[in-house]
Formats: structure tokens, sequence, C-alpha cells
């Protein structure tokens, strides 16, 4: 399964499916928490023979909401269920308090994890 799979499969149900790949459209209308994330990089994992079909990679989730606290409860949620989702291995790798962003007037939370993909299910 891919992360991108994962992260959709399992914030999208907590957040009313407002989960995409960054960046946040411009435009966009946000009701609430709405999640974007990006990879920052990925490492294959190889055999002696071949690459596997799995990689490790890093991956940057944004929690973004016009009310600040909420944005910061949220990033909480979205730690706690990515680190207790059973479709794949992954675990928190840090985060940001990425302040107010003035052109989409809202502020953000970021979490940076670790997750495993298999590319090839």
């Amino acid at each position: 399964m891919l992360a991108s799979e994962v992260i959709y499969q399992t914030l999208g149900p907590l957040f009313n499916d407002q989960v995409a790949p960054a960046p946040l459209a411009q435009g966009q209308q946000v009701f609430g928490t709405y999640i974007t994330y990006q990879g920052i990089s990925e490492d294959p994992l190889n055999t002696v023979n071949t690459w596997t079909g799995h990689d490790h990679l890093r991956v940057q989730i944004n929690v973004h909401n016009k009310d600040k606290i909420q944005c910061e409860k949220d990033a909480a949620k979205v730690k706690r269920a990515m680190a207790d989702q059973k479709l794949t291995a992954c675990s928190i790798a840090g985060g940001a308090d990425g302040g107010f962003d003035d052109e989409t007037q809202l502020y953000q939370q970021q979490i940076d994890i670790f997750i495993w993909q298999n590319a090839e299910e």
C-alpha cells in the first residue's frame, strides 16, 4: 500500500475527507480542519540482488485551520491516528508550528512521520 493511501484512509474519516496532497489549492474552501501531505525523502529497501518494492519515506503532514487552538488539537489527533493505524509501520519523526499563513489566512501545524510503503501492492 502506498503511503498516500495509508494517510488518506487513516485521516480522511477523521477530517471529513478534507485530505489531499500539498499544497492547499488556491481558493480552496476550508471548513474546519484541512490536511495536506508531501513527501520529504525516500529510502528504497534493497537486497543484494534488487529493490524489494518497499520504501521508507519521510512525509510531512500539514494541519490547517482558522483557529490556532483547534489546529494544535487536530495535530495531536493526527499524530495519534498515524501512530495507531495498523496498515503499515509508521512513527512520528517530529513537527513544528507552521504559524499563520497570510495567503490562506489559516494556521498550520507540521508533523513529520516515517512510514513504510509497498509500491507493488
